[in-house]
């Protein structure tokens, strides 16, 4: 049932630090539990804990594992209770909960019913090997010998089932059988190269006698899961403890953990508390640490993020235009690191900055389209409306089936906004007014409940039609019409349809009238006099007083 989600997040670069670094969300938080880590666990778990790809179930279990693991143990209930109200079918919240009923023999029949509940939930999920494996190991650290009957169960179901052989390790760990306990972790990842735990615990119980052997498998745990944060962190501390620093050094960067005995730690304490959305208290840290580390790229990379979330746009660009040009930072520089400073450039009125720095952002990561987005924008506010037109589009294109209405409603006021530029000749802005309707067809077929794309289609026909000779915009201004009067509305939308409206009119009455086929003008008034009614002193008075 183990849900593992690859997510981008290269917040944390610094020197030495891939971009991969930061990629397992909430499952890190997992792997730093099941290799004995709870403290590290929790911290990760809570930071993840709301994400929108985090598993909450599965999430709650661990923290309350976690906590159970540093004796908290009503802490731990609450997190198992909120595990099974999050998904009643995750069967290891209910492990969790018959776990806290095994050191009281008055409960321990409670605690069995728990583990059947778990066991049956699991037959449905296809995680019968997990459940029980899960189960034998409650009862082992509880000292109760009912643990083997669980592990055989495992095994029964999955007699590859690499955790289950973590937990045979754990046991010959137990009694300082270190030959048998090494080789029930060989054999799990083994059978498993994704058990992290099993490389972990295996190259810890391997560093003592052969350091050297330890610290290559830790490398090659690293190369087959390069984002896993308990990888980098291990690895970094076999280097350190092996003298090798400047190895040291440069893994210590990379992994997300939060170890108080390293320089480091405020610079990660820092991202975490960003991340929480402490923008404040992220902030304040930083200032104390700077002083001391002003090269530190993660202190400036989140003096900037943190500002800019604060609104300080000033400051964040001050910050952002040091970090960026810094030529020490420049390998270590995120598509994000691009946006931030870019929306602050913006902020502060300085689109043409802006733009570069999204054009960086796009350069940092080409396969993201939300950058391209962003670049539309920054296009758009720079008055490169041609450009920020065409970059909208590569982002619809790259997103493919997940185009919302909404973007081909910006797409079309992005090609109508191009349109304005008088410099063009009028074929040209002729042609940019067709794509822009075009845009807005498609809005009025995906929302015909909606005016603004009948309002929008009604604007680019105008367009078409400067003159209004041929009135293209009419049957797009009438359903405008018809739907707002339907619902009372009296705004600015209306009363430009009605003006549109009465104009076209006129034009039509003032060669009848000089033809003197017609006397008056009956259809400009009724328009106009619609406009009078909601707004007396509109400027269509002063025409109106012209046409008796």
């Amino acid at each position: 049932m183990r849900k593992r989600i690859v997510l981008f997040a290269a917040f944390l670069l610094a020197a030495g630090f891939s971009a991969t670094a930061l990629a397992e969300s909430y499952t890190d938080g997992i792997d730093y539990y099941k290799s004995g880590q709870p403290e590290r666990a929790k911290i990760i778990l809570t930071k993840t804990l709301n994400d929108p790809t985090t598993y909450k179930a599965e999430a709650y279990y661990y923290l309350g594992e976690s906590e159970f693991a540093l004796g908290n143990k009503e802490a731990a209930k609450g997190y198992y209770n909120n595990g099974v109200a999050s998904d009643a079918n995750y069967p290891f919240n209910y492990v969790g909960l018959g776990k806290l009923l095994l050191d009281n023999p008055a409960t321990q029949k409670e605690a069995s019913s728990n583990f059947k509940q778990a066991v049956k939930l699991a037959k449905k999920a296809n995680s019968a090997a997990g459940v029980n494996t899960d189960i034998a190991r409650a009862y082992f650290e509880a000292g109760m010998p009912d643990y083997k009957k669980y592990l055989n169960d495992a095994l029964k179901f999955d007699d590859r089932y690499a955790p289950a052989y973590v937990l045979q390790g754990d046991i010959y760990a137990k009694e300082n059988n270190s030959g048998e306990a090494a080789g029930m972790y060989e054999m799990a990842h083994s059978f498993d190269s994704g058990c992290i735990e099993a490389y972990v615990k295996y190259a810890l119980l391997h560093y003592p006698i052969n350091p050297r052997f330890a610290t290559a498998k830790l490398e090659e745990l690293l190369r087959g899961h390069p984002s896993s944060a308990i990888a980098q962190r291990e690895l970094a501390e076999a280097y350190f403890n092996a003298g090798r620093f400047n190895d040291a050094v440069s893994a210590y960067a990379r992994y997300m953990a939060n170890p108080n005995h390293f320089a480091s730690d405020r610079a990660r304490y820092a991202a975490l508390l960003y991340f929480d959305k402490k923008y404040e208290e992220s902030l304040t840290l930083i200032e104390k640490a700077l002083p001391e580390e002003p090269d530190n790229l993660i202190l400036n990379r989140f003096a900037m993020y943190d500002n800019f979330a604060l609104e300080n746009y000033e400051q964040a660009a001050d910050f952002g235009k040091a970090f960026m040009n810094n030529p020490a930072n420049a390998k270590f520089l995120t598509s994000q690191d691009y946006i931030i400073y870019g929306g602050a450039l913006k902020k502060i009125d300085r689109p043409e900055e802006y733009v570069a720095a999204l054009e960086a952002a796009v350069k940092a990561d080409p396969s993201k389209p939300e950058v391209y987005k962003e670049l539309s924008d920054a296009y758009g506010s720079a008055g490169q409306m041609i450009k920020s037109a065409d970059t909208m589009a590569k982002y619809m294109e790259m997103i493919e089936d997940e185009v919302k209405t909404a973007d081909f409603y910006s797409l079309g006021k992005i090609y109508y906004q191009a349109a304005q530029d008088t410099a063009q000749v009028l074929e040209e802005r002729i042609a940019l007014f067709q794509k822009a309707d075009s845009l807005f067809t498609i809005v009025t077929e995906r929302a015909p409940e909606n005016y603004l794309g009948f309002f929008w289609r009604a604007r680019a026909n105008t367009g078409m039609d400067p003159e209004t000779e041929t009135g293209l915009a009419k049957p797009y201004y009438e359903k405008v019409i018809a739907m707002l009067e339907a619902e009372g509305n009296t705004g600015s939308s209306v009363i430009e349809a009605y003006r549109y409206m009465g104009y076209y009119y006129y034009l039509k009455e003032y060669d009848a009238n000089m033809k003197g086929t017609l006397k008056g003008y009956p259809e400009t008034k009724k328009w106009w006099n619609k406009i009078l009614a909601i707004n007396p002193e509109d400027s269509i008075k002063d025409a109106m007083s012209q046409l008796d």
